[in-house]
């Protein structure tokens, strides 16, 4: 191929001569430039609200090159996704099918370097394991160039070009990701991901239950927390425009935050709070607090133990009804007693949760701690339709000092579905817009009624007043 290459463009530049045409020729001492036969190819992922996906491919033909003629069909690119834990091999994730080449939704060209779009729907980097754990996936890429593309060379030579391509990704270690590289692995008394920022506020963020570690395999992964949806990219993205550039605490669970109580996981995460705040001139009263699900829980617990630590909290559907029976317990499930020390705190609380969520029930979760946090007081109620680009209407519940907000966010399709406890209650669905095709249009997509926390991620819950959750939580007094 190099030597019909080389020929071919040996004949275009007699021919051009011949004519009389003014071409750019190399130096006596240059050898013009050739393309490779093969390229090493870089793929990148963005983190979405359903985690972490991979969503390009970049190839670089050198300075030396312009590519162009490149179509969404000029390359068919194949991934495999693996659990690998010790000697046990898993399947790839339910919804990723690996035996067909991931959608390429469009291509840019910048000069020698190429970069190709994939659906962001198609190509996780997570797998889920039987356990119930998200888990880093061993990955496998194979590119194939099925139509030719051109490169052009600085002398004018236009060469069509058909080559072969290596990928060394394995992992999401390997792949660019900016929202993942913001982060520092940290493994100490409790583990978590660490962004260092250069004002002096501090976010802290707790997960789910389904990206905490496990520990009967022993994999001290202390990842899964950023990568499983948005609860760590958002935080050192587009929430910095509120914060400004604040660090940020991404904990993992040594097992589930619902064994905070029984496996004193309160204690380790406040010790490592206090030792960031004391290493990186953190103002302690510039502390936010964000937890989801189990998160949720987690955050609660640390309010009640640590009353001044918080200056707000963002807490999405706090799963408290699932705790005693997930920890085997009876006093993980905090107490009214205990809820009602949150009035005692300085922490002002903003409460969100799907209104009829079918994971942890309303009732028992976010209702319940605004009950208690509310008696007696002054509460405001604001509707608020779903026609600001997250699809979902909510109502907002506000107390008059501004302390204390809940958010309930309205649910579609609905159906009968079957609790933690076994009771039979409505659930459904919540509606976003997302654009997973980069087409630069928004579309409505609908996921479990238990996934409020993009909601919070996206600074989507308002006041009375028009201020958002962000704006809000920064402004607390």
């Amino acid at each position: 191929m190099t030597k019909l290459l080389k020929s071919a463009a040996a004949a275009f530049i007699a021919v051009a001569m011949l004519a009389g045409c003014s071409q750019q020729q190399p130096a006596a001492d240059e050898t013009p430039a050739e393309p490779e036969s093969s390229y090493e190819v870089t793929m990148g992922a963005t983190v979405t609200d359903a985690g972490q996906y991979v969503d390009r491919m970049v190839i670089n033909f050198g300075d030396d090159m312009k590519v162009s003629g490149v179509e969404n069909d000029t390359f068919e690119v194949m991934m495999t996704s693996t659990v690998d834990y010790g000697a046990e091999k898993g399947n790839p994730y339910a919804y990723y099918d690996a035996s067909k080449p991931l959608e390429v939704v469009k291509t840019e060209a910048n000069g020698g370097v190429l970069t190709v779009y994939f659906n962001q729907t198609q190509a996780p980097t997570l797998t889920w394991l039987g356990e119930g754990r998200n888990y880093p996936a061993v990955l496998e890429f194979t590119v194939k160039q099925t139509k030719e593309l051109t490169l052009s060379t600085k002398d004018g030579r236009e060469l069509p070009f058909t080559g072969e391509y290596t990928c060394s990704a394995t992992s999401y270690k390997d792949l660019d990701c900016p929202e993942v590289s913001a982060y520092t692995d940290v493994q100490d008394e409790i583990n978590y991901q660490f962004h260092k920022g250069s004002n002096d506020k501090l976010i802290v963020f707790f997960h789910g239950n389904g990206e905490g570690d496990f520990p009967v395999k022993d994999t001290n992964n202390n990842i899964a927390q950023i990568l499983a949806n948005r609860g760590g990219a958002a935080w050192v993205t587009e929430a910095q425009d509120v914060f400004g550039d604040a660090s940020v605490m991404c904990f993992q669970a040594p097992n589930m935050w619902y064994f905070a109580i029984k496996d004193n996981l309160l204690e380790p995460c406040y010790n490592e709070i206090q030792k960031v705040i004391e290493e990186n001139g953190i103002n302690p009263d510039e502390i936010y607090l964000s937890g989801a699900s189990a998160g949720g829980f987690m955050s609660t617990r640390m309010i009640i133990a640590y009353p001044d630590l918080f200056k707000a909290a963002m807490i999405n559907c706090p799963a408290l009804d699932a705790a005693n029976a997930r920890s085997e317990s009876d006093d993980a499930i905090p107490t009214d007693e205990e809820l009602a020390q949150l009035l005692n705190s300085d922490t002002a609380i903003w409460l969100v949760q799907g209104e009829t969520d079918s994971s942890v029930d309303p009732e028992e979760c976010s209702k319940r701690i605004w009950n208690i946090i509310t008696k007696d007081a002054e509460v405001t109620e604001t509707h608020f339709d779903g026609d600001k680009g997250i699809a979902s209407g909510f109502t907002t519940y506000e107390t008059a000092d501004n302390k204390y907000k809940l958010s309930l966010y309205e649910t579609v399709d609905l159906a009968e579905v079957t609790g933690i406890s076994g009771e039979t209650r409505q659930g459904g669905k919540l509606k976003f817009a997302e654009d997973y095709d980069l087409d630069g249009e928004y579309t409505e997509v609908k996921y479990s009624d238990h996934w409020s926390w993009i909601y919070t991620l996206r600074n989507n819950p308002e006041a009375a007043d028009g201020t958002h959750i962000w704006q809000w939580a920064v402004n607390s007094k």
